[in-house]
């Protein structure tokens, strides 16, 4: 009993000291923040991009777009005829292309998975492979490059407006991936979180200026209940790659939006969260925000601080009947 005691204690007091390690670095994040606010500005040559995720058999009304993105968890159950309606529904939609990946529900879609747990099949016969797939791109640990038309607003000095086409090329990649929780399709084992992004993330060419995955990469509206859910391995490959935008869902709660420059004032604090770092890298935090400081009102030097990731939780139902409770999340890039 005494043993147990000691060893509560020491336990207690590791908790302790990494939790005052990450009260530091939050405070000294929000300092950063308040320094100077990013401002997303959409160029002239926008691509409008619709994002929904977690629909669950459930068929929001969709705002018009060039670009659909549905982050995963399609369906309920992950049925034939549930994935084959949310297919349908997914490729009426007018928008000119129209991205799926699939979430830890669609269970049809992951063989490797129905070939362990053949009671997910429902009794169905039939597979991934008979579905009519419509329009629909479809991407598992894959990427695809997509020519995207315009309309460039051109202004003159005479106060009048023009417009004419334009052609953007836009690289998309998607993953169903999700740290494992119960049994569901498409997970990894949290000890091998590490390796599976490095396969899938570690060579991506050319880089991606869109990331969907369907699981959150962790301290990026990935809170559920007490802790966060996110995938910390996933979240260093985007920090790495630093894509225009994340679209993804899962943890239903934290439906929303946060535009973040992924410098190394974020990767510090993140790794201090992630208790992959220590005091040094708090030391090393607070140096570079006294610095910002510094420059920004001493020496009135205003810096861009890097390019700003749009991180998007486009879950669309919550509660504990799935029910719409989110609207589509429409971005500009």
């Amino acid at each position: 009993m005494e043993q147990q005691r000691h060893e509560q204690k020491v336990l207690t007091n590791i908790k302790l000291r990494g939790a005052r390690r990450r009260r530091w670095a939050e405070r000294l994040l929000l300092r950063y923040r308040s320094n100077g606010v990013s401002v997303v500005t959409p160029p002239e040559n926008a691509i409008r991009v619709i994002c929904i995720s977690d629909t669950h058999n459930t068929q929001p009304a969709v705002p018009k777009g060039d670009i659909l993105i549905h982050a995963g968890d399609l369906t309920e159950n992950g049925s034939f005829d549930e994935v084959q309606q949310g297919l349908n529904w997914l490729s009426s939609q007018p928008h000119r292309y129209k991205i799926l990946v699939a979430g830890n529900h669609d269970v049809l879609l992951d063989e490797e998975f129905l070939e362990k747990y053949p009671e997910r099949r429902y009794g169905e016969t039939k597979g991934r492979c008979d579905l009519d797939w419509g329009d629909i791109i479809y991407l598992e640990n894959k990427q695809v490059t997509l020519d995207v038309p315009v309309k460039l607003i051109q202004h003159s000095s005479r106060m009048e407006t023009s417009s004419e086409n334009e052609v953007r090329r836009i690289t998309i990649f998607g993953s169903p991936l999700t740290p494992q929780y119960g049994i569901s399709a498409f997970q990894y084992r949290p000890d091998s979180a590490e390796n599976t992004w490095e396969r899938i993330l570690g060579s991506t060419s050319p880089k991606p200026d869109i990331i969907i995955t369907h699981g959150p990469p962790r301290l990026h509206l990935d809170a559920r209940d007490f802790h966060r859910a996110g995938c910390p391995h996933l979240a260093e490959h985007i920090a790495r790659i630093r894509p225009r935008l994340h679209v993804f869902g899962h943890i239903h709660a934290c439906c929303g939006r946060e535009d973040i420059v992924l410098d190394r004032v974020q990767r510090y604090y993140e790794d201090v969260m992630n208790q992959w770092a220590g005091w040094g890298a708090v030391l090393s935090l607070a140096w570079l925000v006294a610095w910002d400081l510094v420059a920004r009102v001493l020496l009135r030097v205003r810096r861009d601080r890097g390019p700003i990731t749009a991180f998007i939780n486009a879950s669309i139902v919550g509660g504990p009947q799935n029910e719409i409770r989110n609207r589509p999340v429409e971005i500009e890039i």
